[in-house]
């Protein structure tokens, strides 16, 4: 029994001491092999890395004054870290409080805007969220007192939109970043610009195109929090950041209001305006662009578009509701026409087709056209008809007078003939001249989503509509001729389109951003230089008898009544009137110009939606941008957001004559009609 008794004692003894060897080994193995590697992990318990974001660029006009801004401000923040460790009512009673006190102090909020805050904020960020600006120094001491878990008031940089309204197409707007988009989007591949949720990211315009410029680069730092994930202290600068760069434009700000106001007068006029008798639908007019560039580099003077809205109300974010009324409006002020609104060019089109006339040799210059109202295509069973506004005869008619009259059957027989006599002018001709106009193709210019257009052929009809298309007809290329049927062209294009008709072929990539700066010196970081899109003369024949044409209009022409009392002596102008028609809609207003004279200055063209007649509605339009771009009338200076608005039109400025005597308005009326027909062969 004693003998057994020891052996399960030694048995016992030996387990124990075999126990303990293990025991010791691991803990051994613990404290010594593996220490590093656990300290690590202690230590990266008691430590995050935060980004803190630095200021954002600025955008500022050709003259310098700031478009979109930055200020700081006191704003309400949400920390979820604070937050997680109450229950579900306790929140509630929190956020119910927190909503209390900030609708106490003027800001509207509700008790589920904070719960909702809190939802969406990410289980990664240790940033807290804006849920209330530029709250008052009571409202500060208010929080401070009474403490609310998970809230606080700090200053924050915040974006500012000085103009409101004025140029927010172009400028654009800014949004707080979601959570899904970091992983796939924002921060592949771009560790020093870090972004978090709730960050700031440019939406639309500049603020989209430029995000990286004007962005700059986030403060990274390491800091030590405690057991509930608060913040102690910054323990490490891991990153300096770095303001973000300027952006200069070429727009100066006092014409992009001029031209906006006047595009908004003119849209008014046009509803006030009754339609024609014969017309099927009201001017509903409310909508349109008004587009000017300097012809010698292609800079952007205005970029106008109608309506608008206020890039102020997207700083902090902006509800589902809120923003589907900006989407659904039918009128859709987010939308720019300036560079995304897709029109049929009307008769401003028609230089086009005359260029292909003139350079293919199926019509000469001087060659007469017999108008007689109405066009009829030969051997023709259905949709053979083609006539002038109106049925209106113009009786014989050649080149010039066919631009200065707005014949459209002078160029319903070109558009014939072309077709019928593909084997001795080609498939396309028309098309080809359009197209080396610049249509058909993006412009180039640094803003996103631009509209490219459609310049239609039988080979594109199949590729954008399918192979059960309609096949290409004579009444094809007969709409095509006067700007009708599927091509479609943008403001912008069409201002660039007679900008080569000012310069004798020299196309410019239209360019709106002048320069870079560096966001602390102001020195100079990127000059956005002039780009030549196309540089081949047109042909001198054919390009003299299109702008004299293109002269006579505002003079004797279909623009004559828009441009009464324009100083055309001193400041000639060409261009077009063109009326679209768009189907169940009433007719939309173009016109397009340049000037002044054969060393112009400028190219503007204005499309009005739904307006009526080009003559009627765009024409005055132009005429007024042009008495301000070429300083027959001063500019006003923009108003700030808020301010009351100057008045539009003041007095013209008396101008010296030869002799230093002056002259009135009166005056200027009578030189520019005693110059009228000398004027119009230039």
């Amino acid at each position: 029994m004693n003998e057994v008794a020891g052996r399960r004692t030694g048995v016992l003894a030996f387990v124990s001491i075999a126990l303990l060897i293990v025991l010791v080994s691991r803990l051994w193995f613990l404290q010594v092999m593996t220490a590093p590697e656990y300290q690590q992990t202690a230590t990266a318990n008691r430590t995050r890395d935060i980004y803190l974001e630095s200021p954002r660029g600025r955008i500022l006009d050709a003259q310098g004054r700031v478009l979109a801004g930055r200020r700081e401000s006191l704003v309400v923040t949400l920390d979820w870290t604070q937050l997680r460790d109450l229950d579900s009512e306790e929140r509630s009673e929190v956020f119910g409080s927190v909503a209390a006190e900030l609708n106490l102090a003027g800001l509207k909020t509700k008790r589920g805007d904070l719960a909702d805050t809190y939802g969406r904020a990410s289980d990664g960020s240790l940033k807290p969220v804006v849920v209330a600006e530029d709250v008052d120094e009571a409202t500060w001491v208010s929080f401070s007192e009474r403490n609310f878990p998970g809230f606080d008031v700090e200053r924050r940089w915040v974006r500012t939109y000085p103009y409101g309204e004025i140029g927010a197409h172009i400028i654009g707007y800014t949004r707080t970043v979601a959570s899904q988009e970091l992983a796939n989007e924002l921060n592949v591949g771009n560790p020093l610009q870090y972004y978090l949720p709730g960050d700031e990211l440019g939406a639309t315009g500049i603020e989209r195109l430029f995000e990286s410029t004007l962005r700059g680069i986030p403060e990274k730092r390491r800091v030590e929090i405690d057991a509930q994930n608060r913040i102690i202290r910054t323990a490490e600068i891991l990153q300096e950041g770095e303001p973000g760069q300027d952006i200069v434009l070429s727009i100066d700000i006092d014409l992009q209001w001029t031209a906006e106001q006047i595009l908004a007068e003119e849209l008014a006029d046009a509803r006030a305006r009754e339609a024609c008798d014969t017309c099927e639908f009201a001017h509903v007019a409310e909508a349109g662009s008004l587009v000017a560039l300097d012809v010698n580099d292609g800079s952007v003077v205005a970029l106008a578009s109608v309506p608008s809205y206020d890039p102020s109300d997207f700083i902090f974010g902006i509800s589902a509701d809120q923003f589907a009324f900006l989407r659904d409006r039918p009128d859709q002020p987010l939308f720019d026409r300036s560079i995304r609104g897709l029109y049929p060019a009307g008769s401003t089109f028609k230089p086009i087709t005359a260029y292909a006339a003139l350079t293919s040799g199926l019509r000469t210059e001087w060659e007469i056209w017999e108008d007689e109202g109405v066009y009829l295509i030969e051997d023709c069973t259905a949709g053979c008809r083609f006539q002038n506004a109106g049925a209106a005869v113009m009786g014989p008619v050649d080149m010039r007078e066919s631009l200065e009259r707005s014949s459209d059957t002078y160029y319903f027989a070109i558009g014939d003939e072309f077709w019928q006599n593909t084997g001795s002018y080609g498939d396309t001709p028309i098309q080809d001249a359009a197209r080396a106009f610049g249509l058909g193709e993006a412009s180039g210019i640094l803003l996103p989503d631009e509209g490219v257009g459609r310049v239609p052929d039988a080979e594109n009809r199949i590729e954008e509509f399918g192979t059960g298309s309609r096949p290409w007809t004579t009444g094809d290329n007969i709409n095509l001729s006067i700007g009708q049927g599927d091509l479609l062209v943008s403001p912008l294009q069409l201002a660039n389109l007679y900008a080569m008709l000012a310069t004798g072929g020299t196309r410019y990539q239209p360019r709106i951003v002048d320069v870079a700066l560096d966001g602390e010196t102001g020195e100079v970081t990127n000059e956005f230089r002039v780009i030549v899109a196309h540089d081949e003369p047109l042909e001198p024949t054919a390009l003299n008898a299109i702008r004299d044409g293109l002269f006579r209009v505002p003079r004797t022409g279909t623009g004559q009544d828009a441009f009464a009392g324009f100083p055309l002596d001193r400041f000639p102008i060409a261009g077009k009137t063109g009326t679209a028609e768009v189907a169940n809609k009433a007719d939309f207003a173009l016109f397009a110009g340049f000037g002044p004279g054969l060393t112009p200055q400028y190219s503007v063209a204005a499309v009005l939606e739904e307006a009526g007649f080009g003559g009627d509605a765009a024409a005055p339009a132009v005429r007024r941008l042009f008495e301000y771009l070429l300083g027959v009338r001063e500019t006003p200076t923009a108003p700030l957001a808020g301010e009351e608005p100057p008045p539009l039109e003041p007095e013209p400025q008396p101008e010296e004559t030869a002799a230093g005597e002056t002259v009135d308005e009166a005056g200027l009326d009578q030189a520019a009609g005693a110059g009228a027909d000398s004027g119009a062969d230039q």
